[in-house]
């Protein structure tokens, strides 16, 4: 087996899913949202109950990236799903939800393992077209999918607890 791999999520992953999806969502943005907004969203949001019941959706793909037998990452696939504005975009379409990294093995080249997954994804469905929403001061992940080939088609606002965060909505064509 190689150091990295990727794997679909399965039904007996969930604590694994659940405890990805806080940690890497606690560590991003803790110093952006208050205790409570954070708290809030976490259990509205990224609970067991709320990701059991998104993984039974035939069109949303959830995979785990392993190093060796760690947990280091995720990413949610969202397959034929249009953004809510600023679209339709040229169908077939794939949404990448959510793509994250746990902290500690950030830089080493992981999101693009990711990001690359979704590509194939994207090719054995015949998609045409991938978008994502990212928080429009994430700047690292900005110029990540920019360097992706991503382009900003526009904007919608994202929610936790109180507080209305801008996302910039991004694309990419496939061939």
């Amino acid at each position: 087996m190689s150091l990295h791999h990727i794997t679909p999520i399965t039904p007996n992953q969930l604590a694994t899913l659940v405890q990805l999806e806080q940690q890497t969502f606690t560590e991003t943005f803790k110093d952006v949202y208050t205790p409570e907004d954070l708290a809030t969203f976490l259990h509205d949001k990224k609970s067991p109950e709320v990701l059991a019941e998104e993984m039974t959706s035939p069109d949303a793909l959830f995979f785990i990236l392993w190093q060796q037998d760690v947990a280091a990452g995720y990413l949610k696939l969202n397959l034929y799903k249009q953004p809510d504005n600023d679209g339709p975009l040229p169908a077939p379409v794939m949404e990448v939800e959510r793509i994250y990294v746990l902290k500690q093995f950030q830089g080493l080249g992981l999101g693009k393992q990711l990001i690359e997954h979704s590509y194939r994804i994207a090719a054995e469905n015949a998609i045409s077209t991938i978008w994502l929403g990212v928080w429009e001061h994430n700047h690292k992940a900005i110029r990540f999918y920019q360097q992706q080939g991503f382009e900003k088609f526009g904007e919608h606002f994202f929610h936790i607890g109180n507080q209305a965060d801008t996302d910039w909505l991004m694309k990419k064509h496939l061939s």
